[in-house]
């Protein structure tokens, strides 16, 4: 019999947040297992044999693939590519795959609560209440949402799911994304700009842009300078999209009113972490893509790519298509030696 293939998750030793398919998996040849690794080197020790890696936040560097030397296929439990070194993946000749297409509402749906839960400073109001104060006007100041500027930074699908809810409480949507024209921002009802001008503008900037070089450390102290005083920021994107100290300083100069982060830089927070002590703001634990029904599609998209790599499918959703053309692309030579 066949020596079983090494389909691995190498972040603990209980597997992904979802029910992987584990019977679809070994049906096709494969062999699951998690490992716990908490270092680089933990990683490349681990992927030796691995034929397929499933990955969340752990960091797939240019080691990792040099000491793969059976891997044809990365699968990335989400949307984002930041953890993985794409073009690493494609020197070496391995496939990344990942989930664009899933938690849309969920993140989008998160945003508003974050909008909500800050500029209504629920959290605040539920913490008087449990010390037995009963005193509306002492949360003031707090502004009614319609009439206001809502500023997208980014415009892909989460970011046009958010404009369209912004109808309903009567915002107007302004949007900076320099991949995007303004006709398809004007279909949906919302004005393109640059940059600088949304920041002058938005009486709430909410953060939607992936974490690349282009936008890593992005809101900065400069963008923050740049802010309508008193605005709210939303990230519910990557935390290093945003300079987390120089937030920090505008938070406490008032420059920006109150935040709402479902994610930070680094995950969880350090102890010591300023923004954990400030009333003006929420926090949650990078849960936006998390719902049941979010979970069961991120399963049932992950397994199916695991799936066609033990195949020697070519994976849904590729993240790297340059990778078919390059001579050493291991996914692309076996398929030619099955013919």
């Amino acid at each position: 019999m066949a020596k079983a293939r090494l389909v691995l998750w190498t972040e603990s030793e209980q597997g992904p947040r979802f029910a992987i398919d584990t019977e679809a998996i070994a049906a096709a040849g494969g062999a699951f297992r998690s490992v716990a690794c908490r270092s680089e080197a933990d990683r490349v020790a681990a992927v030796r044999e691995a034929r397929v890696l499933v990955v969340g936040a752990a960091a797939i560097t240019d080691a990792v693939f040099a000491g793969a030397p059976d891997l044809v296929g990365i699968v990335r439990t989400g949307i984002g590519l930041d953890t993985v070194d794409l073009p690493a993946a494609t020197r070496h000749g391995v496939c990344v795959a990942h989930v664009p297409d899933f938690c849309y509402d969920e993140v989008a749906d998160t945003t508003w609560t974050l909008i909500l839960a800050v500029s209504r400073k629920v959290v605040l109001a539920d913490r008087h209440v449990r010390r037995g104060e009963w005193a509306p006007s002492a949360l003031l100041p707090m502004h009614r949402l319609r009439g206001q500027t809502l500023g997208l930074v980014a415009f892909g699908n989460i970011a046009r799911k958010v404009a369209e809810r912004a109808g309903g409480f009567g915002l107007r949507v302004i949007a900076a994304d320099p991949y995007v024209d303004a006709a398809t921002m004007r279909a949906r009802g919302v004005e393109k700009v640059e940059l600088d001008e949304l920041l002058t503008r938005a009486d709430i900037v909410s953060l939607h842009p992936p974490l690349i070089a282009e936008t890593r450390g992005m809101i900065g102290a400069a963008a923050f300078a740049r802010m309508k005083p008193g605005a709210i920021l939303i990230n519910v994107s990557r935390g290093a999209v945003v300079d987390q100290a120089a937030l920090v300083d505008a938070l406490r100069s008032g420059r920006v009113s109150a935040a709402g982060l479902d994610v930070q830089a680094p995950e969880p927070p350090a102890k010591d972490n300023p923004l954990l002590q400030m009333d003006n703001v929420v926090l949650t634990p990078h849960y936006a893509s998390t719902t049941v029904e979010a979970m069961r599609d991120l399963a049932a998209k992950v397994s199916r790519q695991v799936v066609q790599f033990l195949r020697g499918e070519w994976p849904t959703y590729l993240a790297n298509p340059v990778v078919r053309e390059q001579p050493g692309c291991r996914l692309a030579a076996e398929r030619r030696a099955a013919r």
